[in-house]
C-alpha cells in the first residue's frame, strides 16, 4: 500500500472503532467475559454483544476471508493494519473460535465450494462452537498412530473410537477429526479428515477433572457415529496432509495466544508498581524485564513474517515461533510473580486484582509448553524437517 493510501486506511480504522466498540469493551478481557462462537453464543453483557455484532457485521472477525464467506475482503498488509488499530485501541476480541483461527483456512484451502458455503459463513458469524479430535490414548505425540476408525457406506461414514484430551468438547456444536480409512498402507497414508455433527447419538463425552477440579479436557466416546462423506476434507485417505496445515496455523496461533483476550499484565507495569525503589536486586529483575520484552518485539515481527509466508504455503517460522513464543510465556509469568514476591502466588478465591491474575496465570502458563504439541515434539520437527537432521 501507498503511504497516504496506508495512513487513509488507518483513520477509517480508528473512526469506526471510535462509532462501534465500546469504553467497556477497549478494556483487558478476563476469561470469564470471553464470547466464544456457539450455536449458543453467549454474552456477558450488553456491550460485548453490540461489539461482537458489529465486527461481524464488517466482517473482521475474518478480515482476509472472501466477503462471500462473511469475511472483510482485506489484503494481508490490510488486516495487518487493522490488528496493530484494534490492539493501539485495546480492543477485546469480538469473539474466541477455533474455527476461524484453525478451521477456516483449511477449508478455503482444501475445502469444496459446498463445504465452503456451508461452514465458512456460519464461522465467521460465531455460530459453530468446534473442537479438535486429534489425539487419542494411544496417539498423543504420535500423531499418526491413530486407532479411530471410519467405514465408507451410501454416503456416510460409520465411526468407532475414542479421542481424548480435547478442549471443551462438552461444549462443542462440531468437531474437526482425524479417523483411520485405511489399515494396509503406512500409518500417515491411511487417514482422513472429517466434520462430525456432536448433537447426534452415541456420542459420549466426559470431562476429565484436573487436579483444579476444573474440567476444560473431554474423552469423546464414538459407538457408530455417522458422518457424511460431503464433509470429508480433501480425498479419503489425503487426511494427514490437512492435519498438516491445520497444525501450522494452530502453532500460529499458539504463538500470538497471549493477545488472544487474556488480561494482559504487563511485566514492566508490575515491576514498577511493586518497586517504587529499586534496589540493588530489583535492578536485576529489571534487567531480565527489559531483555524479555525486547525478545517479545522480535517474536511480534517474525510472526508477521510468518502469518505472510503460511498464505502461501509452509512456514518455517511457524514452528520455531511457537516454541520460542510460549516459552517467553512462561518467562513473562516467571517475571511477574518475581515482582510480586510470594503475593504473586496466592491462589485462593480472595485473592484479587493483578496477584489474582498474575497466580492463575503463572500457574496456566505451565500447560503452554504442551498445548499445540509439547516443545520436545516441536524441538524433533525443527531438527528433522527444517535443519535436516536425522532423527
Amino acid at each position: 500500500m501507498m503511504e497516504h493510501s496506508i495512513a487513509k486506511f488507518t483513520q477509517e480504522i480508528d473512526d469506526w472503532i471510535e462509532l462501534h466498540c465500546p469504553e467497556s469493551m477497549r478494556t483487558p478481557m478476563p476469561v470469564s467475559e470471553q464470547v466464544w462462537a456457539s450455536s449458543n453464543i453467549h454474552f456477558p453483557s450488553k456491550d460485548s454483544k453490540d461489539w461482537f455484532d458489529a465486527m461481524v457485521s464488517k466482517g473482521w472477525c475474518t478480515p482476509e476471508w472472501p466477503k462471500e464467506f462473511g469475511g472483510g475482503g482485506l489484503t494481508f498488509d490490510e488486516s495487518k493494519i487493522l490488528k496493530q488499530r484494534l490492539k493501539f485501541f485495546g480492543c477485546r476480541p469480538a469473539q474466541i473460535n477455533f474455527g476461524i483461527s484453525m478451521l477456516g483456512p483449511v477449508l478455503l484451502e482444501f475445502g469444496t465450494d459446498e463445504q465452503k458455503q456451508e461452514f465458512l459463513p456460519k464461522i465467521s458469524r460465531g455460530e459453530i462452537w468446534w473442537c479438535q479430535g486429534f489425539s487419542e490414548p494411544g496417539a498423543g505425540s504420535d500423531l499418526a498412530n491413530i486407532s479411530t476408525t471410519a467405514y465408507l457406506s451410501n454416503g456416510k461414514y460409520a465411526i468407532e473410537g475414542s479421542k481424548i484430551w480435547t478442549s471443551e468438547a462438552n461444549k462443542a456444536d462440531w468437531m474437526y477429526c482425524l479417523v483411520r480409512t485405511d489399515k494396509t498402507v503406512k500409518k500417515q497414508a491411511g487417514i482422513s479428515f472429517v466434520l462430525i455433527d456432536l448433537k447426534q447419538p452415541n456420542i459420549d463425552i466426559k470431562p476429565i477433572q484436573l487436579l483444579s477440579g476444573q474440567s476444560p479436557f473431554c474423552q469423546v466416546y464414538f459407538d457408530n457415529v455417522y458422518a457424511n462423506e460431503s464433509h470429508r476434507i480433501a480425498a479419503e485417505n489425503d487426511g494427514w496432509k490437512v492435519a498438516k496445515r491445520l497444525l501450522q496455523f494452530e502453532r500460529i496461533m499458539m504463538a500470538d495466544m497471549e493477545s488472544e483476550g487474556a488480561v494482559d499484565v504487563e511485566p514492566l507495569k508490575v515491576f514498577r508498581d511493586s518497586h517504587p525503589s529499586a534496589s540493588l536486586g530489583s535492578k536485576k529483575l529489571l534487567k531480565k524485564i527489559i531483555a524479555h520484552e525486547m525478545r517479545n518485539h522480535l517474536i511480534e515481527m517474525t510472526m508477521s513474517r510468518s502469518t505472510a509466508e503460511s498464505q502461501n504455503g509452509f512456514s518455517p517460522a511457524g514452528l520455531i515461533l511457537k516454541y520460542i513464543s510460549t516459552e517467553e510465556t512462561q518467562t513473562r509469568w516467571e517475571l511477574n510473580v518475581s515482582s510480586l514476591g510470594m503475593g504473586g502466588l496466592e491462589i485462593v478465591d480472595h485473592s484479587a486484582g493483578v496477584k489474582k491474575e498474575v497466580s492463575k496465570s503463572f500457574f496456566y502458563s505451565k500447560a503452554y509448553t504442551i498445548a499445540g504439541g509439547s516443545s520436545e515434539v516441536q524441538l524433533n520437527i525443527i531438527s528433522k524437517n527444517i535443519l535436516g537432521l536425522i532423527s
